[in-house]
């Protein structure tokens, strides 16, 4: 069983120990040592990073006591060698465990809701068993960070299990024996088995950024200590870009992009009318035609467009009119005919110009594959 040193002190970041064994993986060497203060990846938690010994630590897993630290290089059997803790990563984690068990514990005494998923990576992701809104959650945060600025202690324990058995905790499984027990009075306790601060006020802040419902609960993303403070930093400085471009000031931007969207709302569906008035202006200047007619408009008219072009020069032409624009390759086409539904001869045109697509009422949209010339030619000789 190898000695787990992160559980005596989260703080640990330089430990020695000596190499029990080493076996070759496809990415590198799985080294076990007889301690270690490298935290194995469990409970929703990466692994620690570092170095061990003159070897990089790429992953630790944890099987069945016994830790295997995953390293770029192979240190000798028996060999003692120094272990170093990227602590910044740690204590960024340490912080947004902690914060995340306040986080819990207060969803728990204030609503009932169950921890029923965690994951710590690049931000932390909570899923509780309740549907939950944003009213309620600011509650928690408020409350949360208040707890935080208290600087209570985080207590760690290994109750014996008569001392369990009358404990209230929270916890994901059925848990007997060997059982860590991480305690915020008045706040929290949870079994778990991650390192976390000493007290609370080392978060510094905690914050719930996003929800959304899951699975019938509630999924929630959060940040807390550093990773609180940089989320805060990088947000800070979009929101006074946001406001220097729109000349406003910075509480006052949500409600000047709001303005500036419906401008371009408005202003996209000016465009949108002038460029259907254009297309129809286009049949306007169009000669009597007893056969079938393409016409082209410029590359990415909308069906729209299209539409009103194919329905103002339907009166001037006595076979199919179709309307046409090349997007992507390929040619989207609005057609209706004059003489006959246009329905009855679709196939017929998709089989020779290589298009697919349909409608009703005399009216039909999609695309077609030929090229320009082909679909000239054969609207041209179409009867």
């Amino acid at each position: 069983m190898t000695e787990k040193l992160y559980n005596r002190d989260a703080y640990l970041c330089s430990f020695d120990a000596r190499v029990l064994s080493v076996t070759a993986h496809e990415r590198g060497f799985l080294v076990e040592t007889d301690a270690t203060a490298f935290f194995p990846e469990g409970g929703g938690q990466g692994a620690d990073a570092g170095t061990l010994g003159t070897y990089r630590v790429l992953d630790v897993q944890e099987r069945e006591g016994r830790i295997f630290h995953l390293l770029d290089g192979a240190p000798a059997v028996g060999a003692c060698v120094h272990g170093e803790i990227d602590f910044s990563l740690r204590f960024e984690r340490m912080q947004c465990h902690t914060g995340e068990h306040i986080v819990s514990g207060i969803l728990h005494s204030l609503y009932g809701a169950e921890n029923v998923g965690f994951h710590l990576g690049d931000i932390v992701t909570l899923d509780i068993d309740r549907v939950i809104d944003r009213a309620a959650l600011d509650k928690v945060e408020d409350l949360a960070n208040a707890a935080v600025f208290r600087n209570l202690p985080v207590k760690i324990s290994y109750p014996l299990p008569a001392e369990l058995s009358a404990m209230t905790y929270r916890a994901k499984l059925d848990l007997t024996e060997n059982v860590r027990i991480v305690t915020i009075d008045g706040v929290d306790a949870c079994a778990c088995c991650a390192p976390h601060v000493a007290y609370t006020g080392e978060i510094g802040l905690i914050k719930i950024l996003e929800f959304e419902k899951h699975r019938g609960g509630t999924r929630i993303l959060m940040q807390a200590g550093v990773r609180a403070l940089r989320d805060y930093r990088e947000k800070y400085r979009n929101i006074a870009a946001i406001g220097a471009a729109l000349s406003t000031k910075q509480h006052e931007t949500a409600e000047a992009v709001s303005h500036l969207l419906e401008a371009n709302a408005q202003l996209e569906y000016e465009f949108k009318c002038h460029r259907i008035r254009a297309a129809e202006a286009r049949a306007e200047g169009l000669s009597e035609c007893k056969g079938s007619r393409a016409l082209f408009l410029d590359a990415n008219a909308s069906y729209d467009e299209l539409r009103a072009l194919c329905l103002a020069a339907k009166d001037r032409v006595g076979g199919v009119t179709a309307a046409l624009s090349e997007s992507g390759g390929a040619y989207r086409y609005v057609m209706t005919a004059s003489a006959f539904p246009i329905e009855e001869r679709l196939k017929e045109i998709h089989a020779a110009l290589s298009g697919r697509g349909g409608g009703r009422g005399g009216i039909v949209q999609g695309t077609l594959a030929a090229k320009r010339d082909a679909i000239e030619a054969y609207f041209a000789a179409f009867a």
